[in-house]
Order: C-alpha cells, then structure tokens, then sequence
C-alpha cells in the first residue's frame, strides 16, 4: 500500500547490526510498506560495517527506499562534535563525516548532521566558528562525492549551533546549494521560530527534506502540533522533497507509524 499523503513518507529508525539475519526487522519492513512509507532514514550505529549497496538491496526488497543517512546514532556512539572546541576532537568528527559522505553511493540520499553537531554550550562564539571551520573542510567533499551534507536545525536546548531555520540556511549559504543543504524540523521550529510558514517559505531553496514532529516530540497525531498550515505552504510552494517522520515511541513504533501516516492523511484531505 502507498500513502495518499502529497509527498513522499519516510520514518527515522535504526539499522539493527544484525539486520541481514533479524527476521523479526525484515517483517516490521515489510509492516513499514503496508502502512505508507515510501522509505526509511536509517540511523546506523557503524556504517564502516556494512555496505550502502547492501542496505539498499535489503530496503528495496521490502518496497522501501534509502531517504536519508541519519548520523546521529554514529555521533552518540563515538561521542563525536563538529563544533568541539577541542581541535584534535572537531578533527576526528570531520574525518568521520567525510567518510559518510563517502560511504552514500547515491546522489540523491544525503548526510543528516543534527546531532553530530556537538552540544557543548561553554563558549557558543567559539562553537560557531569551529562548526564554520568543519563545513569549509565538508564542503568540497560533499561536492567531490556528490553526497549532499543536510544541516538540521535542532534547538537551543540542545546545541548552540543551527537553532533556527534561518541560522542553518545562513551557515549553508556561502556553499553549493546542491550539496550543502538544511533539514527543518517541525518539533525544533515550534520552539525557534516566530513564524514557521515564512520560514519555510523564506528558506525554501535549500531543503528537499523535512521533520515533520510533534510538539511533545511524538509522531504525528500524538500531540498538539499544526500540521495543516504547514502542508498547506509546502503544497502552495511547489514543494517536491520528502517527508520524515521523527519521534519518541509512544506504544511501539510500528503502531505509531501507522497512526501518524493515517492521521497524515486524513489532515492532508481535510485542509
């Protein structure tokens, strides 16, 4: 079954390291499928591991695709900061995005940096200027390898880089806009942003993909978040990018996704 929803549904989840033998994650793919997704942000604790081709084949198997590789699992596993202020640390972590960069083998499956960010809110100015130094070095590889670094803006309370929309779109801005891009997130926009339509609006050149959360940081449906005007100007945009669907378990994550994806496409009818 695909979604009646206007664009594209992917759910971020997590790569089980034992996923070419999990029966139980080849069935929840197939459960994926049947409830609308049309693909997968896949969080991967070691991707040195496993091969992108082979992820793809087993996605593709099930009638699923690879939206997006979603570095934050890789980050918290090797406590990794594009921001530290420690210069052998941002070091190490621009190595580590560059061979993520490296390792998506299609150019129209990009890097997510949220987390990889780093959370130290000692020094913000110096943060900021460190985070500037590891995308100047990110740039030309994200271009050379044709792999699009995707900066999410995520909130105060969790890093002092990239808060808002507009501060992603700022920092991305003197790049190709091709392969250096944003990623919005509706749970990070309802704390940053005066006036999230017009952000999106104002921004929009520089996104293909966005979080759609809840303002409890749920899936769709399980909160009190807007979720019409925001489909309303992604559709009055012209809007052709994706739809990623990020959030805490509420029962388990099968069940959430097929609640979200139904409550997706009931609002969607009904705006």
């Amino acid at each position: 079954m695909s979604s009646s929803f206007p664009f594209p549904l992917a759910l971020q989840t997590v790569l089980p390291d034992d996923h070419a033998d999990n029966t139980g994650f080849s069935e929840q793919l197939d459960a994926f499928r049947e409830a609308g997704l049309w693909g997968l942000e896949l969080n991967i604790r070691d991707p040195k591991q496993v091969g992108f081709a082979e992820v793809e084949r087993v996605l593709q198997r099930h009638g699923l695709e690879f939206s997006m590789f979603a570095s934050g699992l890789t980050a918290k596993t090797y406590g990794l900061s594009l921001s530290a202020l420690e210069e052998d640390r941002r070091r190490e972590a621009v190595e580590v995005c560059a061979a993520m960069l490296s390792w998506v083998e299609r150019d129209d499956v990009g890097v997510i940096v949220g987390l990889l960010k780093g959370a130290d809110r000692s020094e913000p100015e110096r943060a900021r200027a460190q985070m500037r130094r590891s995308l100047d070095e990110l740039a030309p590889v994200a271009e050379r390898e044709r792999t699009a670094l995707i900066l999410e803006a995520t909130n105060r309370y969790e890093t002092p880089i990239a808060n808002s929309v507009y501060e992603a779109f700022e920092l991305v801005e003197p790049y190709p806009a091709d392969w250096m891009r944003i990623l919005p997130d509706t749970f990070h926009m309802n704390i940053e942003e005066v006036d999230i339509v017009r952000a999106l609006q104002d921004c929009s050149d520089r996104f293909s993909s966005i979080h759609f959360s809840e303002n409890n940081r749920y899936l769709p449906g399980f909160g009190g978040f807007a979720f019409t005007p925001v489909i309303q100007a992604l559709e009055s945009m012209g809007y052709n990018g994706r739809v990623g669907l990020e959030g805490n378990t509420r029962h388990d994550e099968l069940t959430d996704t097929r609640e979200a994806v139904a409550y997706l496409e009931a609002t969607a009818r009904g705006r």
